[in-house]
């Protein structure tokens, strides 16, 4: 019984990897081509601006770009992808994707100290924002200068 099955596996195996080759699929729109484009921005610690006042509930740091790259059919029919450069200009370089939520602590006289970047984008025609906030709310000194990227696709 064992050897009527290895030959009938045997047999369907040979013969179901044989046969003619299909017909090639129809040819795509030539008038449609996908495009990629990638631009870097920079936001010094003296740029970012602070929305609320300084240590209040819901303040954050945000700082707006204009580009005009980020046009109407980018924004309706493509995407939009953000990262933060991490050490940048270093053989450690890396893009991380936002949002981005990193914890971060001290020890400090009174103990330790805990709390939470979160770093987040979005964009429309024209124009792209990056934010920074923290869970914690302390906003008396500004983030340090971040380098961003974006990637858009149509």
């Amino acid at each position: 019984m064992k050897k009527l099955v290895l030959v009938l596996v045997a047999t369907l195996t040979f013969l179901s990897c044989e046969g003619p080759v299909g017909p090639p699929g129809p040819a795509g729109d030539p008038s449609v081509e996908t495009q990629w484009k990638h631009i870097f921005f920079t936001v010094k610690r003296s740029d970012w601006a602070l929305v609320g006042g300084a240590d209040q509930l819901n303040s954050y740091y945000e700082y707006i770009f204009d580009e005009p790259a980020i046009t109407d059919f980018i924004y309706k029919e493509g995407i939009v992808l953000g990262y933060l450069v991490v050490n940048s200009g270093t053989k450690d370089e890396a893009l991380r994707p936002l949002p981005d939520s990193s914890p971060y602590g001290q020890d400090t006289n009174q103990g330790e100290n805990l709390w939470t970047e979160i770093i987040n984008y979005d964009y429309m025609p024209g124009s792209i924002a990056f934010y920074v906030r923290y869970n914690d709310f302390y906003t008396a000194t500004p983030p340090p200068t971040l380098r961003f990227k974006i990637s858009m696709l149509w």
